[in-house]
């Protein structure tokens, strides 16, 4: 029941329906540009299998984020939350967006609301990512060896004349074992390419639809990397931090620890770093925002016996979805790499550098 003398529950002026709308049309055609012209390297705007592209990828990613979100919302309406509409977070770089907030204006009732709200959102964004696995799998490139879009033959003869880069004062340091692969320069005469790894439903479900694990060098359909993105974003959210929704879900489990966990995953997530910076980014990021604080919660009553179904089913999405090194770059030899024009015509490296 509402309560008196508060908005209804869900409740949005006009004003934040149109900047939730606007937000969502925004942020998708920045995950369009951004894949086509930083993905693709291609013209998005003017090019018509980069539009397609882009379009596919736009398509899939921003329907897993609205799924995950609309989890979120729905449910916590369900359970009386009073909260905000989703508003989606476009930028220019990495995948064009960065995901969605929604504000919670009352706290939740009981252990059992709040963990069905934060499993609500992962779980409804990993049945999407199955889909999107489903339809883009089979559409998967494979390549044994490692396939590089430049824009003309001119351009890869200019790319092959590059002098290697100068040795720097750094370098010694950069060198050691543990920064090597964040800091140190590319070895002479090689290329830097990004590697994505294979979360495990997506190893599982290329067995289904491709009878193999999809490859290191493989390309996949745009469809399939929304996927794959939307894995990695299931993945973060469901690590069992502070507001994260992964901590949502711990804090409802066992709220006397949710606290000693939260921090200790903090800590952890910065560590890693040395492994893959994207840890140490989010967990300074959870620490500047104070977002690794749990949300209080009723003592009494505990989760209702389906509410510790869906945990259940929260911790084998992440499992599904955890990968340790998402991306990682690669340095290799101009001699050992194919190259193509946008079109995806072979281009022939200059017989110098072969």
């Amino acid at each position: 029941m509402q309560e008196p003398g508060r908005p209804p529950v869900g409740g949005e002026g006009l004003r934040g329906r149109v900047t939730s709308a606007a937000l969502f049309l925004i942020t998708g055609l920045c995950v369009y540009w951004v894949y086509g012209t930083q993905w693709m390297q291609g013209a998005p705007f003017s090019d018509g299998p980069t539009a397609r592209g882009a379009a596919r990828f736009a398509a899939g990613l921003m329907g897993l984020l609205l799924a995950h979100e609309m989890g979120h919302y729905l449910v916590a309406r369900a359970h009386g939350f009073r909260l905000s509409l989703p508003f989606f977070l476009p930028v220019p770089f990495a995948f064009g967006t960065f995901g969605a907030i929604i504000q919670l204006r009352s706290l939740p009732r009981s252990r059992t609301a709040l963990l069905e709200m934060g499993a609500a959102g992962p779980l409804a964004g990993f049945a999407v990512a199955l889909l999107l696995f489903a339809l883009g799998l089979p559409e998967t490139q494979a390549h044994t060896q490692p396939e590089l879009v430049v824009a003309s033959a001119q351009v890869l003869a200019e790319l092959a004349s590059l002098p290697a880069p100068e040795p720097g004062p750094w370098d010694v340091i950069f060198e050691a074992p543990v920064l090597r692969h964040l800091f140190a320069a590319p070895p002479p005469g090689t290329i830097p390419m990004l590697i994505l790894a294979n979360p495990p439903v997506m190893d599982l479900l290329g067995l289904v639809f491709l009878g193999r694990v999809p490859g290191r060098y493989d390309v996949l359909d745009p469809l399939a990397m929304a996927g794959w993105v939307g894995c990695l974003v299931t993945a973060v959210n469901l690590l069992p931090i502070g507001q994260l929704d992964g901590g949502h879900v711990f804090n409802a489990l066992a709220p006397r620890f949710a606290g000693r966990l939260s921090r200790l995953g903090v800590g952890l997530a910065i560590l890693a770093g040395l492994w893959w910076p994207g840890w140490a980014f989010w967990g300074l990021l959870l620490l500047g925002l104070r977002a690794w604080r749990s949300l209080p919660v009723p003592p009494h009553p505990g989760p209702r016996p389906r509410a510790r179904v869906v945990a259940l089913l929260a911790g084998l999405t992440f499992l599904s979805c955890f990968m340790p090194r998402p991306l990682e770059v690669e340095h290799l030899p101009l001699d050992q790499i194919r190259f193509v024009d946008p079109t995806g015509q072979p281009l022939a490296l200059p017989a110098s550098r072969r």
